[in-house]
């Protein structure tokens, strides 16, 4: 289960309402487009590069991207996936055997007596409640085995994304889908954004490799 990272992390919308109330009212921008404290023009900074303001952005979608995104994290999920592809692959063995008897009472219902009939129908409303009860088994056990996997994953991110920013001199970040997804104001200069950043910093401190929990189902 994905982590709410800490105050420092994220801004409420109250403090990002503030940032937006210090502009200049007749050069603040729409609504979805972005803001940042009065400073001199500058082209973008190269990718990596973080701006020495105390405001930043973060993109946290962007740590499950599978190709650049935080090799932790992606492989933590993996590991999810590898270890409930058995009872995946169960559940829709169970599927497709109910919509095969489905097809085999619609052949029949026109042509059987009535035992034969009933006897389909009670296999597909039998074969029904298991899909749930498995399904439901398995959807708790996805949730409790995520939260095993990825927890110790997200607390970490959550420390070194504080020590990063402190070590930058960042007081404020953030988070960019947050902002879009609630129609506020943020900053549009990319050297304000440090999602690249910090996962290129996070992935050399912290290598892939690490192994995960073991499972506990």
């Amino acid at each position: 289960m994905k982590k709410a990272i800490t105050a420092v992390v994220f801004a409420t919308a109250a403090a990002v309402s503030a940032v937006a109330q210090q502009q200049p009212a007749a050069g603040r921008p729409a609504a979805g487009a972005a803001t940042r404290p009065a400073a001199p023009a500058s082209s973008p900074a190269p990718q990596g590069a973080v701006a020495s303001a105390n405001i930043a952005i973060i993109d946290i979608s962007a740590f499950g991207d599978e190709k650049a995104g935080i090799g932790r994290l992606m492989n933590a999920y993996a590991t999810l996936r590898r270890e409930f592809k058995p009872r995946q692959d169960e559940l829709q063995t169970l599927r497709t055997r109910y919509e095969t008897l489905g097809k085999e009472v619609e052949q029949i219902k026109s042509v059987s007596d009535d035992k034969t009939l009933n006897a389909k129908v009670e296999q597909m409303q039998n074969l029904e409640k298991e899909i749930k009860r498995k399904g439901e088994d398995a959807q708790a056990a996805v949730q409790k085995r995520e939260d095993e996997l990825t927890s110790p994953v997200w607390d970490d991110i959550n420390n070194a994304l504080r020590s990063f920013a402190a070590q930058r001199g960042i007081s404020i970040i953030l988070e960019k889908s947050k902002l879009a997804g609630n129609g506020l104001i943020f900053v549009v200069n990319d050297s304000v954004d440090i999602t690249r950043a910090f996962i290129a910093d996070y992935n050399q401190r912290n290598p892939a490799s690490a192994a995960a929990a073991p499972s506990t189902r």
